[in-house]
């Protein structure tokens, strides 16, 4: 006979694991469904310069160039894409391409029909003639479904393409889907002796079986990948709390002032060959990523220049904010020098993304989207099976009584 001690602990570990259960299992129902949506528009994103790029060839690829040519000049580029923006078009930013047989491409934002609301475009240039190859709308800020396929899908991603109350929305979701992941694991944490049951999917199993095996243990194998990838998700939807997690930890480096232009009678900025040049001076190894024109008369040119070392190269963080009009530099971040926190939260988007690893990890990342499909319909199909079984269980009793009644 098994000691009172054990039974009673044998019957705290069953409501415990039962509570668990019923954890997981309401936040997968309720918030499992944004889970599957944004997995979904996820997987997408990870390759989505690529399949834009596929997608819209003419705008985006240069069909044929003499080899070994060189680009035009940076301000001929940024002069052609400026050429056909609208007068009230505010050019924003020079995106540099990822690969020598793509375009540049210029952003610039559109006033629309309310203050709160604008449009961003995109220009793009051959690079190699200086010729403007075409335009389209990147997206409006007052109407989600306008805008170029992948950018919705990648805005879709982190905002359901509902702005920032969106993108506040799917942080919280992720918070639950955090703690539900956990509680999976609590529920799946197997006895001993039965570590390779929960580790398998049983062969020749019953329809029911089978569904359960893999809900578990498709569960258990990515967890860890669903746990990096909401953590990360969910800093980048809520910076501000993440710095002040990690600060509590690791070190970070403090945030310097807004760089700006001094005063000067000299209204003639510089350009960006000689903004290029500067910044080459300063940090001669490296793909340049964006230059952000100077938006006011004390603006400074901001110059995203990625660093070889740097694991993220989606977002590169080395940048040197330049003087418009004299050229100096005002600020400078190098991240190669940053404290031990910061290089913490610069891990986040590359694994988030997979870049850390390069295509490999890229290509587990887009699988991975898929899993929260999967794990919501084993799961749902699994509350059904067991609805139905109590419905059969209770059907039985109910007869049962109805037959030993006198």
């Amino acid at each position: 006979m098994m000691p009172v001690k054990n039974v009673n602990s044998f019957r705290d570990h069953k409501i415990r694991r039962k509570i668990w259960l019923k954890v997981h299992l309401y936040i997968g129902l309720f918030a499992g469904t944004v889970f599957v949506l944004i997995g979904l528009a996820g997987s997408l994103s990870v390759f989505w310069p690529e399949i834009d790029s596929e997608l819209n060839p003419a705008l985006k690829k240069i069909q044929s160039y003499p080899p070994q040519a060189d680009y035009r000049s940076l301000d001929e580029i940024a002069v052609a894409a400026k050429a056909v923006i609208p007068r009230q078009g505010k050019p924003y930013a020079l995106v540099f391409p990822a690969r020598t047989d793509e375009a540049f491409s210029v952003t610039y934002s559109l006033p629309a029909q309310t203050l709160k609301q604008s449009e961003w475009h995109l220009v793009y240039v051959n690079p190699y003639n200086a010729r403007v190859l075409g335009q389209r709308l990147m997206f409006d800020t007052g109407n989600a479904w306008r805008g170029n396929l992948m950018n919705f899908f990648v805005r879709f991603h982190y905002s359901l393409a509902l702005g920032e109350a969106g993108r506040t929305f799917v942080g919280i979701v992720a918070l639950f889907l955090l703690f539900s992941v956990l509680t999976g694991l609590i529920v799946w944490w197997p006895s001993s002796g039965k570590i390779r049951r929960a580790l398998t999917i049983k062969r020749h199993a019953s329809a029911e079986r089978f569904n359960f095996d893999l809900h578990k243990t498709f569960g258990f194998y990515c967890s860890i990948v669903l746990l990096v990838v909401l953590a990360s998700g969910i800093e980048m939807v809520f910076p501000g709390y993440a710095d002040g997690l990690v600060k509590v930890f690791l070190p970070l480096t403090p945030k310097a002032g807004a760089p700006m232009s001094a005063e000067t009678s000299q209204r003639e900025p510089i350009t960006l060959v000689q903004a290029a040049a500067i910044t080459d001076k300063r940090f001669p190894d490296g793909v340049y990523k964006w230059i952000f024109f100077p938006q006011g008369e004390r603006d400074a040119y901001r110059i995203v220049k990625g660093s070889p070392q740097e694991v993220n190269r989606t977002r590169p963080r080395r940048t040197l904010w330049l003087d418009q009009y004299s050229g100096k530099i005002v600020q400078e971040r190098d991240p190669m020098t940053d404290a031990a926190g910061d290089v913490f939260l610069q891990w986040l988007y590359p694994l988030h993304n997979g870049e850390a690893f390069g295509l490999s990890g890229r290509i587990i990342i887009a699988i991975t989207g898929l899993v929260p499909l999967l794990l919501y319909v084993t799961g749902v199909i699994r509350w059904l099976q067991k609805r139905k079984a109590k419905k059969n269980l209770a059907r039985q009793v109910s007869r049962i009584s109805s037959l030993v009644e006198p």
